[in-house]
């Protein structure tokens, strides 16, 4: 069924096949059970307010969760990078609603502490607050897997877990089951000049990105920069589906969309994973901004990659649904 569905949109039929099929995959409750997976993409729009206090933040995961629930029955959730570091924040959300800029709020947050307790680096501010985000995430994630019965890929959060070193602080992507346990973490290898030079993270190994499955089929995960890779290709030959979470730290301009072909499209071009989904982060804090077009993609027959759905915008929030057929 899925070669004769790869060859059908390979013969440019992809308009006709949306006309007759996008009701089917975007609104219906209805799935194909065994014979497919359907994928939630939850292009999330981060906004200060959220910050708040805990609850809030809960409240605004709990929200998008029912919202995207409400649509069917549903395999997997996929959240965008960053999206649990700002839980990591929420101890200081009153200052991150203030309007500062990230070097005032930075400022600000060390003033609070007292002589000699202020942290000395915003990598130690993040490695201290480590254990308890991870704690806090791992309970919200964990209940709505287990409440919905479904496969959730929480973004991605600053931890020390699993850390071979005392002070290594990753980037790290987890994924929780339908029992409400991690079954999957992967860590960010190829980082970002902001992220090397002033958060201090370290790389993770490219050879432990095993990837997990789901009704015994393969899923690979990349974490946004890290598409660039061209080491992917060998090491992502085989698999079924093809996640790059994103957190696009500037405007999506036609230069940035440009950039976005780069990725993923040019890595699954040369692999055997014939369906793609890339799901970005929206919205703003301080001085930052993240914008982005989640899209999902397919290869035809001769490697030619075919889109099949993009976010209606690059700055709000969006869900994308999509049933891959096995």
């Amino acid at each position: 069924m899925l070669r004769f569905f790869l060859k059908f949109l390979s013969k440019g039929n992809v308009l006709l096949f949306l006309m007759a099929f996008m009701p089917f995959f975007t609104l219906s409750a209805m799935t194909m059970g065994k014979d497919s997976l359907t994928v939630a993409a939850v292009q999330f729009e981060i906004l200060p307010e959220m910050l708040l206090s805990f609850d809030t933040f809960q409240n605004e995961m709990e929200k998008a969760v029912n919202q995207v629930m409400a649509k069917g029955d549903i395999d997997l959730l996929i959240f965008p990078e960053y999206l649990g570091v700002f839980s990591s924040l929420i101890p200081w959300g009153e200052t991150l609603n203030s309007g500062m800029s990230f070097s005032l709020v930075w400022k600000s947050i060390c003033q609070g502490f007292s002589s000699g307790n202020a942290p000395s680096s915003i990598q130690e501010l993040f490695l201290n607050c480590s254990k308890q985000n991870d704690t806090f995430l791992d309970k919200l994630w964990g209940e709505l897997a287990l409440k919905y019965n479904v496969y959730i890929l929480g973004g991605s959060r600053f931890t020390s877990f699993a850390s071979q070193k005392e002070f290594n602080l990753y980037n790290q992507a987890v994924v929780y089951a339908p029992d409400g346990k991690v079954c999957y973490r992967q860590n960010k290898f190829f980082l970002t000049e902001f992220e090397k030079q002033v958060l201090e993270l370290s790389p993770g190994n490219i050879k432990d990105c095993e990837g997990f499955r789901i009704k015994d089929r393969l899923i690979r995960l990349t974490i946004c920069r890290d598409t660039f890779l061209k080491a992917w290709e060998d090491i992502y030959q085989d698999g079924f589906l093809w996640i790059d979470i994103k957190a696009n730290g500037t405007a999506y301009t036609r230069e940035q969309k440009a950039l976005f072909k780069r990725a993923l499209p040019a890595r699954l071009s040369r692999t055997r994973i014939p369906w793609g989904m890339t799901v970005c982060l929206t919205g703003h804090l301080m001085d930052l901004l993240w914008e982005g077009e989640s899209s999902i993609i397919a290869k035809g027959e001769e490697g030619e990659i075919l889109s099949l759905l993009t976010s209606s915008c690059s700055a709000g929030f969006e869900v994308l649904l999509w049933t891959f057929p096995f």
